[in-house]
């Protein structure tokens, strides 16, 4: 089985969104990105990037 990466800069935000939500857990420091990162998967996912 091959893991295949994001091809896009929204896909990536989408990714690290949960990564840092997961991780948030017990770096409560990375929970502060998350808001960030969900608004630029929205921005980038709505103009095609």
């Amino acid at each position: 089985m091959k893991i295949s990466l994001p091809q896009t800069i929204s896909g990536w935000c989408m990714w690290l969104f949960f990564l840092c939500t997961g991780v948030g857990m017990f770096v409560p420091v990375l929970l502060t990105i998350a808001p960030w990162l969900a608004l630029a998967y929205a921005i980038l996912a709505l103009i095609g990037l």
